[in-house]
């Protein structure tokens, strides 16, 4: 039992995981626009 607790315990963290992961990626995404952006007007320059 002790070694089943566990493994129940691993999967929930794995979801909350997927969770910080989709929140995650969002915030990061602005980031990479705003260096894109200088990057496309540089290019254009």
């Amino acid at each position: 039992m002790g070694e089943a607790a566990p493994k129940p315990k691993a999967s929930a963290r794995k979801k909350k995981g997927d969770s910080a992961s989709s929140t995650t990626a969002p915030t990061p995404t602005p980031t990479t626009t705003t260096e894109s952006a200088p990057r496309l007007s540089a290019s254009s320059k």
